[in-house]
This record gives C-alpha cells, sequence and structure tokens, in this order.
C-alpha cells in the first residue's frame, strides 16, 4: 500500500496496487480508482483528506491509522525515524510498517501512540461516519 499526504493542501491518496487506472467521483471529495484490467478498486484519492478520509467508509481502521501516522508526520515535520522514537516501545521498523498499513498494532500499541501525539483524534480511526459523539 502507498500513501500520499500533502499537508498544504490536505489532499491524500490511499493506493493498494500500483498498476494503469482511471479515476470516477465517488463523492465531492472522494475519487475511487479502479485497474484498467478489470475495474477492481486500487485506490482512492481524498480532498480535505483531514475530514472526508475519516468519514469514509471505504478505507478500514488500519489503513485509517496508517493514513493519520502519515498525516501526523507530514504535519509535525518529523522522518519516521523521529516519529518512532517519539512512541514508547517501538522499533522504526515496526513503526514503518504500521504506517504502510501492514500491520494491525495491538492496544498497547495504539496507546503508546496516542501518547506520543496528544494533539490529534485517534478516535476518528473507529468513527462510524453515521454517528454522533455522546457527551
Amino acid at each position: 500500500m502507498t500513501i500520499f499526504y500533502d499537508k498544504d493542501t490536505d489532499y491524500a491518496e490511499v493506493f493498494f496496487k500500483k498498476e494503469e487506472n482511471y479515476g470516477e467521483e465517488a463523492s465531492p471529495l472522494i475519487t475511487v480508482f479502479k485497474s484498467e484490467k478489470n475495474d477492481k478498486i486500487v485506490g482512492y484519492s481524498f480532498e480535505d483528506a483531514s475530514g472526508s478520509l475519516f468519514a469514509s467508509e471505504v478505507l478500514s481502521p488500519s489503513v485509517k491509522l496508517a493514513a493519520l501516522l502519515k498525516m501526523i508526520r507530514a504535519k509535525e515535520n518529523l522522518t519516521q525515524e523521529q516519529a518512532a522514537k517519539q512512541v514508547a516501545e517501538i522499533t522504526l521498523r515496526h513503526y514503518q510498517r504500521l504506517e504502510a498499513g501492514e500491520d494491525n498494532p495491538t492496544l498497547s500499541t495504539v496507546e503508546s501512540i496516542m501518547q506520543a501525539f496528544p494533539n490529534y483524534d485517534f478516535a476518528q480511526i473507529l468513527r462510524h461516519p453515521d454517528t454522533e459523539d455522546v457527551a
């Protein structure tokens, strides 16, 4: 999986495969990319990614976590090594696998990530778009 994020325009792309594709608008903020070979979905793009990526139902929580980690790094101007060092008890390779969506973290790892980056809303990776926060 490849995740691209531009913090200046708040634009993100998530691609599951690299192959020739074409885009179709799924909503005003989301474009779906399909394989030219077989019309299977190979990726998505998100305008206003800080909101639309997490509000959508098209990505799994682990992919949303990977995208959030990428966004945090971009916004904080951190390298993967610097980000990994901020998270307690995590190796650079483990961090890289999380950011690439190749690893499902334990709750303990998620807690460590949340403590390392307290200014970010990690609840959004699990929040269903039709639900509201309960006070």
